[in-house]
């Protein structure tokens, strides 16, 4: 028994570090552009989206996604959204994968790298839990179940998701590029379902991140201020 134990271990040590290895390899944002269809794809260390939209108009097509786990050449995807299909919501979703020299290949395409930089302080999933009046916050009962609106970011890139696990409804989303400089955090649009008037813009924000509290207040792309309170998934997850 002692020896099987140690032998376990002994595995447990050598496939512990590659499959960490493999989740790191396809962190980040990946684009390919076939015809008028552009697909992206953003991972974090939790959460991976594809989303695809139209070249030119940049409306929405269909976007997928959730927790995920690398084995081998397999992407697994647990699905919690599905904008075309509420009935994958909660299905296993299986792809090919691999990466060499930059780029990588899921199923038959070949997406290269978006970002440029490392990813800073925004890297992550981040959950809405309330929103702030006259700098009091006041907190979603139920931020993370079952109705969550996500917003994901890597390096350079973002994307905003609202979902419903338990009814499996999708409500919208939209992404494209950030940046932070100081305390001003700024989102270029590339797609957006809520109005495509918002697409393009550059929008700043007031920045900052207090107690694991990220305060995200500006002007909302289609009018009017907001004042918004989010948390990083993993402190809201099964809470």
């Amino acid at each position: 028994m002692k020896q099987l134990l140690r032998a376990l271990l002994v595995c447990a040590l050598f496939v512990h570090p590659f499959f960490v290895q493999a989740q790191k390899f396809i962190e980040g944002s990946w684009s390919n552009t076939q015809g008028d269809v552009s697909t992206w794809i953003l991972v974090t260390d939790q959460i991976v989206s594809l989303t695809q939209f139209e070249t030119n108009s940049h409306k929405l097509i269909a976007t997928y996604g959730g927790t995920y786990h690398v084995k081998e050449k397999e992407l697994e995807i647990q699905q919690e959204w599905n904008s075309q299909d509420s009935l994958q919501v909660g299905q296993l979703k299986r792809l090919t994968f691999q990466r060499e020299k930059g780029q990588i290949q899921i199923e038959q395409q070949v997406f290269t790298q978006m970002d440029k930089e490392e990813a800073g302080k925004m890297k992550g999933a981040w959950i809405i839990v309330g929103n702030f009046s006259n700098d009091v916050l006041s907190r979603r009962p139920n931020p993370f179940f079952p109705r969550r609106t996500m917003k994901i970011h890597t390096g350079n890139a973002f994307q905003w998701i609202a979902y419903n696990v338990q009814s499996k409804q999708f409500f919208g989303t939209g992404g494209g590029y950030y940046s932070t400089l100081g305390n001003t955090y700024t989102e270029e649009i590339i797609f957006f379902t809520k109005a495509s008037s918002s697409i393009g813009k550059k929008l700043p924000f007031e920045f900052q991140i207090q107690e694991g509290i990220w305060r995200h207040k500006g002007q909302k792309s289609t009018g009017g201020p907001m004042d918004e309170a989010w948390s990083r998934r993993e402190l809201v997850d099964h809470k």
